[in-house]
């Protein structure tokens, strides 16, 4: 019985996180009516952020080359998305294009800092990417969608900065403090896992209450965009990896594949259409289910080790 009981805790211990981020978004999935917690999700990230950025030291020469490559095949998989499914309809190519397009969530640094990879590159990333896509998008997006729609830069890049340099900014501030406050703080590390399962709580039902109320498409088409999403999900998780090397697979391959979705459907709901919208919907499914797995890896690894 002992011996059942302590192989039942090291089981738990091993996979305890993969089972909950599972559970957890099938539970959000199936409780649609949390999306009225949507506001949350930014302070969650930011309170995450800062448990993230505790360890890290800002200095220029931390900025890796891969980040280049990484906003340079982020645009490339886009307008080649774009052009390869535009040719089997209108509404599939834009939905690719407005998936792919979207820059590195600033939750991957989150995701990072859980598998004990190098977060400063991930900050890189979220930084250039998103500024850049910023940018890009406004001017690219009425060519793409053949009409004059006028899109504030600003708009678009103020809830990135807010979201990533606020946490940034108090955890440099909290590096100055007094050793034993310092210490407490650190302690508080142990909540950001608690605090992603809520986040990815009501990011599953915000995708699931997306796809019951307005997706405006038939389900022949919805299956196709969700085909063409998960396409451009494994696409985008594969080419980051190549591009990283030996040293940085893991990190190129988050910063390219794990997308800041809420970009892209802000976009598509502003400019293009619902259903447009969808290809990003499904993005949010297809990349926390790699995370999930990554994590299963990371904590199954760590197990054989021990």
């Amino acid at each position: 019985m002992v011996e059942l009981s302590s192989r039942f805790k090291s089981w738990i211990n091993a996979y305890g996180k993969v089972i909950s981020l599972v559970v957890t978004m099938l539970i959000g999935a199936l409780v649609p009516q949390a999306n009225a917690l949507s506001f949350m999700v930014q302070y969650l990230l930011m309170a995450m952020l800062f448990f993230a950025f505790l360890d890290i030291e800002i200095n220029p020469k931390n900025f890796q080359k891969g980040v280049i490559w990484v906003l340079l095949a982020n645009l490339a998989v886009a307008f080649l998305a774009y052009e390869t499914f535009s040719r089997f309809s209108v509404d599939l190519g834009l939905a690719a294009f407005i998936t792919a397009i979207a820059p590195t969530a600033i939750s991957s640094t989150v995701i990072v800092s859980f598998i004990e990879g190098r977060v400063e590159f991930m900050v890189s990333a979220v930084l250039l990417t998103n500024i850049a896509m910023a940018l890009v998008v406004p001017v690219v997006l009425p060519f793409v969608l053949g009409a004059t729609i006028p899109i504030s830069t600003w708009d678009v890049l103020q809830p990135v900065l807010i979201t990533m340099f606020v946490p940034l900014i108090l955890a440099r501030l909290a590096a100055h403090l007094p050793g034993e406050a310092q210490n407490a703080i650190r302690a508080g590390k142990k909540l950001s896992f608690p605090l992603w399962i809520a986040n990815l709580f009501i990011i599953s039902a915000k995708a699931s209450d997306f796809v019951i109320h307005e997706n405006s498409g038939s389900l022949i088409v919805l299956g196709q965009i969700a085909l063409v999403s998960l396409i451009i999900c494994a696409v985008n998780f594969a080419i980051g990896a190549l591009l990283g090397g030996r040293s940085y697979w893991q990190e190129s391959s988050q910063a390219l594949g794990q997308k800041n979705n809420s970009f892209s459907i802000w976009i598509a709901l502003t400019f293009i259409s619902p259903l447009a919208a969808m290809g990003p919907t499904f993005y949010v499914l297809y990349h926390n289910l790699y995370n999930t797995w990554q994590i299963y890896r990371f904590e199954k690894r760590n197990k054989e080790i021990l």
